[in-house]
């Protein structure tokens, strides 16, 4: 016959055991979120290609205007402490600008579509805090024309594809705000001239929890790249900050 004190312990035990089983069921489940968004960003800095070099400057009243096309979409699936995070943004953009140059009057055409592409493994060191780490490709197409920029008034044309894959390191913090909103922040950087010079990104949001599975998203993102490579005809240098407010929805599954 168990004695009392022997019973409660056994309670105590089979209790513990149910609840560190019941967590580890919980840890070994897959939750996934998917992403649908839009950026509202301006976009400023200097391209070069070859000996062309000009000024890209697209305001937020303006990008709408200018935007030919675009697809912004992103995922992270969390299972236990770990997580992992993709984001995709494709832009298509044209922008044009009168101005004088050395031989008179002159009409710059820029056009560029813009692939990045991002996946990062994270890690959570805390229970609202984590760690990340990963890689972000981008693809530029760019083609800079200079009408009457020549001599003898020609156009001047130059026209570069460039690929390069960054490393990034940030956090990532989730911050509960009453019942239905949650604070979403985090920031990285990367670059470190293996893929460009520098990079560095931060992203801030509230989530409203519009159903269980549901959220709108409202907050800013803002991603700044310096990228520098070749010489000559070759040369190609995109040094450019897009930022601006961003709305989106989520879907929990």
């Amino acid at each position: 016959m168990i004695n009392p004190g022997a019973r409660s312990i056994l309670a105590m035990v089979l209790v513990t055991a149910a609840t560190c089983s019941g967590t580890a069921v919980a840890d070994d489940v897959w939750r996934h979120e998917a992403t649908i968004y839009m950026i509202g960003a301006s976009i400023d800095g200097e391209a070069s290609i070859g000996s062309l070099d000009t000024s890209v400057d697209v305001g937020f009243d303006d990008i709408l205007a200018n935007l030919e096309f675009g697809a912004m979409l992103s995922y992270r699936g969390e299972r236990g402490r770990w997580a992992v995070v993709g984001d995709v943004i494709y832009m298509a953009l044209e922008q044009q600008d009168d101005g004088r140059g050395l031989f008179g009057r002159t009409r710059i055409k820029v056009e560029g579509d813009q692939l990045m592409t991002e996946l990062d493994l994270s890690y959570a060191v805390a229970e609202r805090l984590d760690v990340y780490g990963g890689l972000r490709y981008w693809q530029l197409d760019s083609e800079l024309n200079v009408f009457g920029g020549g001599l003898l008034g020609q156009t001047l044309t130059a026209s570069e594809t460039e690929n390069w894959l960054d490393p990034v390191v940030g956090l990532r913090s989730e911050q509960p705000l009453g019942k239905r909103w949650t604070l979403v922040a985090r920031g990285d950087v990367g670059g470190f001239s293996v893929g460009s010079d520098f990079t560095w990104h931060v992203t801030v949001y509230g989530a409203w929890a519009m159903t269980p599975r549901a959220s709108l998203l409202v907050g800013y993102r803002h991603i700044d790249v310096d990228y520098d490579d070749g010489t000559g005809d070759g040369h190609f240098r995109w040094d450019v900050a897009q930022g601006g407010p961003a709305v989106g929805l989520t879907w929990r599954f």
